[in-house]
Parts: structure tokens; sequence; C-alpha cells
């Protein structure tokens, strides 16, 4: 019998891996311009104007983690269920995105005039703010895109987007401009970015004219955002976690200190990046899957996903402590070594992060978003209770990144009580995750500190890595080969 295992057959379709891949790889090339234009600015501007920018534009992260109210998933669920009239429900969307956009941009100017004085925040707040408009629009336009697994539409166009703002970065070194020239740079960027996702991004499936002249009611504002509620606290937390973090560190710490932590962040989030968007391609999947009610293949597909994250976050925490005071030094210069340590407590939370989102996107699809909600406020009143109370005892850094582990951690522990209730994970592959996660880390930091960092690697990647991709493969052969044809009813109680 032909085997059906080939690339075209991972995930049971070609597209899901396609469109997976574009997203990834747009999200690297995307992330890692942008951590280039960062560098430029570290090497640019004195620490104290850098953190400036740095506070400002947190603040404007924070806002814009809210005013989509987090309906992407929303609107992925919905555009799969509707068949009728998917034009209205797609205007509808962006055009809602867009007035929140507005609403939520007043907010941004507003949180920065009440926590800050500093004229040059205040003033950097406000032209970067102006994004979150266009940001709005921008996250409607590529969850659509999304949702018609179109994704190399906006890898492309994101990742245009990325080299046009090093580009504009690169301008300082032929062109010093101040901070405050350099925002406006970046919002007319950010501007011409819509443009080009209204007129090539849709596929030509939206008219800027009836986009403009659509109108939305009291009545569309319930339906899309009050009805869908919990969305935004389950986003807006998570916004938060990473967020606050920087907000707080301005409060209690130095500028120093700020820096040191949105480098490090700058780096982190471009592992993170690339699993949210491979657990947000996966999420039509999850979706597709309940609605057969194949929770056979669910389990089977969550689990090796599941190894795949686990793989990909041993190996980067692994290369990560080896390697990032070296990375540091390298990247960022002599000003921030420092951050090299807060690097190393950071990517501790890489450990459980990507099986979070993806178990949050499973949980989701179940339309169990309220216990997500519930269970994401839960772990960010545990993340701020501990940061606070921490930093009265303690001036450190290292007290929001044990802070963030240790909300993460429960929060994986109690996703996973609900999913092993529902027979999608298993209390035995629950325990083997933590007990073989706690024993890599110690023994990982034990041998680094006993022998030369680039000998442990080494031997970490040929020992474990080497025979657990083939053991990885072996499985995913094994999912696609023989997938499981019993399907299970699930109702959704609790």
């Amino acid at each position: 019998m032909k085997s059906q295992f080939s690339p075209k057959n991972i995930f049971g379709r070609s597209g899901l891996v396609s469109n997976s891949l574009w997203g990834i790889v747009s999200t690297l090339f995307q992330t890692l311009f942008l951590s280039a234009f960062f560098v430029i600015l570290s090497r640019q501007y004195s620490i104290t104007e850098f953190s400036h920018f740095l506070i400002a534009n947190t603040i404007y992260q924070l806002i814009v983690g809210f005013s989509s109210m987090g309906l992407g998933l929303w609107f992925i669920r919905e555009y799969g269920h509707e068949t009728d009239d998917r034009d209205t429900l797609v205007y509808r969307f962006i055009k809602v995105q867009g007035f929140l956009g507005i609403v939520f941009y007043a907010i941004n100017i507003a949180l920065a005039f009440v926590i800050y004085e500093d004229q040059q925040i205040r003033m950097l707040t406000l032209i970067l703010g102006t994004n979150i408009i266009f940001d709005n629009i921008i996250y409607a336009l590529k969850h659509l895109n999304i949702a018609q697994s179109e994704q190399r539409k906006t890898a492309i166009i994101m990742a245009v987007e990325g080299l046009l703002r090093l580009i504009a970065g690169c301008l300082l070194f032929v062109l010093p401009i101040s901070l405050a020239y350099l925002s406006i740079v970046l919002v007319v960027i950010r501007l011409l970015t819509v443009g080009v996702f209204i007129q090539i991004g849709s596929g030509g499936s939206i008219s800027l004219k009836k986009l403009w002249l659509f109108k939305i009611s009291w009545a569309d504002l319930q339906k899309n955002v009050l009805m869908n509620w919990k969305f935004i606290l389950i986003v807006g937390s998570s916004i938060l976690f990473w967020r606050s973090a920087t907000i707080i560190i301005s409060k209690y710490l130095t500028a120093a200190d700020v820096a040191n932590y949105e480098i490090s962040y700058k780096i982190f989030s471009i592992f993170t990046m690339l699993c949210i968007v491979a657990s947000t391609t996966i999420y039509p999947r999850f979706v597709k899957l309940i609605a057969a009610n194949d929770y056979e293949k669910i389990r089977s597909l969550y689990s090796v996903i599941s190894m795949g994250f686990g793989l990909f976050v041993i190996f980067s925490y692994a290369f990560m402590y080896s390697f990032s005071d070296i990375l540091i030094t390298l990247i960022f210069g002599d000003k921030f070594l420092t951050a090299g340590n807060c690097m190393k407590e950071m990517f501790l939370t890489l450990i459980v992060f990507p099986t979070v989102f993806l178990q949050a996107n499973l949980l989701v699809a179940m339309k169990l978003e309220k216990m997500d909600m519930l269970l994401n406020f839960m772990a960010l009143v545990i993340n701020l209770t501990c940061s606070l109370i921490g930093l009265h005892f303690f001036s450190s850094l290292s007290v929001l990144n044990y802070s963030i582990f240790i909300s993460f951690t429960i929060f994986h522990i109690s996703q996973n009580i609900l999913l092993i209730r529902m027979k999608i994970n298993t209390i035995q592959s629950a325990v083997a995750f933590y007990v073989a996660a706690a024993a890599f880390i110690l023994c990982y930091q034990f041998a680094s500190q006993a022998f030369d960092a680039l000998i442990v690697f080494a031997c970490f990647f040929l020992l474990v890595m080497i025979p657990a991709m083939v053991y990885l493969f072996t499985k995913i052969r094994g999912h696609f080969e023989n997938g499981p044809k019993e399907n299970l009813q699930f109702n959704g109680s609790m």
C-alpha cells in the first residue's frame, strides 16, 4: 500500500502547513526586522531617550492589545459557519474594528497623561498611538486572510512593512533625527500598509468606497462587541502579562532596567510569535474537527503539535541559556550587559508558553471561551500580585520574570486539568511533561555551570534533540498514516 505520509498530506491538508509556514516565515522576518530596528535605536539614542521610546511604545502596544477586543478568533469561527452573507459580516467586522481603534486611541492618550508627567513620553505616546486605529483595521484584514486560508498575502505585506521600518531606522546613520520625527515616519509606514492590505491583501474583495459608506449601528456593536466581551478579557489578559511589566518597571526600577527588560523581550517575542502564528493557523483545523465531532483526531493532532512545541522550547531555552550573554553583547553592545541574565529568566516562561496558547485556542474552538477567560484573569491576578509584592522586598527584574513564569505555569496546569476532564489529555501525559521540563531545566543549568556552554549545548543537541526529532517524525507519520476513525461526541459541559 502506498504511504500517505508525504509533504502534501501533512496535517491532512497541504494548505494547513503551507499557511502555517507562510505565517511563521513572515513573522520571523517581520520580528527580525523590528528587532534590528530597536537595535539601531538602542545604539543611536541615550538610554534615557531609548527608555522613553520603549515606554511610549509599550503603552501603545498595551492599548492595541485591548482595542481589537480579541474578536479575531470569534470572526474566524463565525466566518466558517456563515454561508449566506459573508460580505456583510466582513464589512461590519472591519468597520467595528476601525471604530474601536478611534475609541482606544483616546484611551491611549488619557492613560499616558495620567501615568507620566514627562513631556517626551506624552508626545511619543500621542504620535505612536495613532497606529492603534490602523492596527485595528489590519487586524481585521489579517484574520479575514486566516479565515480564507490566504496567510501568504499577510505574510508578504507584513514582512515588507518590517523591512520599511528597518530602512527608516537605518536613516539614523546618515540623518540623525529626533524620536518624534522618527515616530511620524513609522505612522506613515503603517498607514501605507493599511492601503496595501485593502487593495491587495483582500484580493479585491474589499471596496474602500463600500467600506467607507457601510454603516454600523448600536445593535452591531452589541452583537459584535458586547455579546463577545469574554474575548477581550482573554486577549487583554495575555497582553497585560508582558506590557504591564514595562510600566511597573518604569515606576519602580530604573531607565536601564526598562531597556534591559525590553531588549530581552524583543528577542523573546521572536520565539513566542512563531508559536502564536502556528497555533492560530491550526485553530481553524480544530474548529472543523470539533464541528465534525471527531475528538479522536483532535487528541491525535493536539498530541503531535504539543510534542513539536516541546522540542522547540527546550531547544530555544538551551540555546538562549548558553549564548544569551554573547548575543546581547554582539547585538546591542556593552551598554546592556546585564540583559543577558534577564533573558535567561524570561525564557523559563517559554517552556510552557506555546502549549498555553495552543490549549487556549482549543478551548475557544470548543466554545469554552468563558472558561479560558477566567483562567486568563486568574493568571493575570497572580502575576500582578506576585510582581507588586516581590518588588516591595526586592528591587530586581527577576521579580517580574519569575512572577510571569509562576502565573503561566499555574495557567498551564489549570488548562491541563480541563483537558484531562474532557479526555483530550491524560494525567500521565501532563505529569510526564512537568517532570521532564523540571528535570531538563535543572540538569541543563547545573551542566552549564560545571562545563563549557558550547560543549553542553553540543551534547544536548546530539544526545537529546536528534533522537527526540526522530521520535517526533515517527509520531507525525503515525498520525497521518493511521489516522483514528472513531468519532466521539462532546457536549461542551463541564
